[in-house]
């Protein structure tokens, strides 16, 4: 598992600390992580849902929380980042064998997997990448109950994990400033996801 105090290292030479996080706590990480995370699972889901619009509120949030621009910026971001794990076949296959309704062990072993050679924010996208094809299909199937499970599984994970990273990065902003290869994150992002599954498939 990657470890999120480890100041000195990360897979694709992005410099830690760089930003300086001093005014970023960890609560607020895990605060704008959950915005965050609602807002790249509402503009994935209704751009291949059009029909089948969701809001903040149906993800636990409020409903004007996604109106900050800073919020909007680091999503679009994300969802650029993203974009090449959506095309991947060999990625969608395997996520497709994670039930929505998974055991928390079976989400946070695929988690960890993703983590185990480092942090970086192609990895952080893999992370949200995962919840939302469950929360996905948590959505399309009717399981409600389901989601906001997935959402504190994330946070928790974040929280346990990456946080401290996170916020060495000068929080969720860092990725905007950080990632200006975001193909080359992505490719390194949807490599590292595939192992985490097969890992998990392996070892289940």
């Amino acid at each position: 598992m990657a470890d999120a105090h480890e100041n000195d290292r990360t897979d694709d030479g992005e410099s830690l600390g760089a930003t300086g996080g001093e005014d970023v706590t960890d609560d607020r990480i895990i605060e704008e992580g959950a915005i965050v995370l609602r807002g790249y699972v509402i503009e994935r889901f209704n751009a291949e849902n059009p029909a089948m619009q969701v809001s903040p509120v149906a993800l636990g949030g409020t409903a004007d929380e996604g109106s900050d621009p800073h919020v909007k910026e680091v999503v679009d971001q994300l969802l650029r980042i993203a974009d090449d794990l959506n095309r991947n076949a060999e990625l969608q296959h395997l996520i497709n064998t994670v039930e929505a309704n998974c055991a928390q062990d079976v989400f946070m072993t695929v988690a960890r997997n993703i983590f185990t050679d480092g942090i970086n924010w192609g990895r952080v996208v893999a992370l949200f990448h995962l919840a939302y094809r469950l929360i996905y299909k948590a959505l399309t199937q009717q399981h409600f109950e389901v989601i906001r499970t997935i959402i504190s599984w994330v946070l928790q994970f974040i929280r346990e994990n990456i946080s401290s990273w996170i916020r060495q990065q000068g929080g969720w902003e860092g990725v905007i400033r950080s990632v200006s290869r975001w193909r080359t994150v992505a490719l390194v992002a949807a490599v590292a996801f595939v192992a985490a599954v097969v890992y998990w498939r392996r070892t289940r």
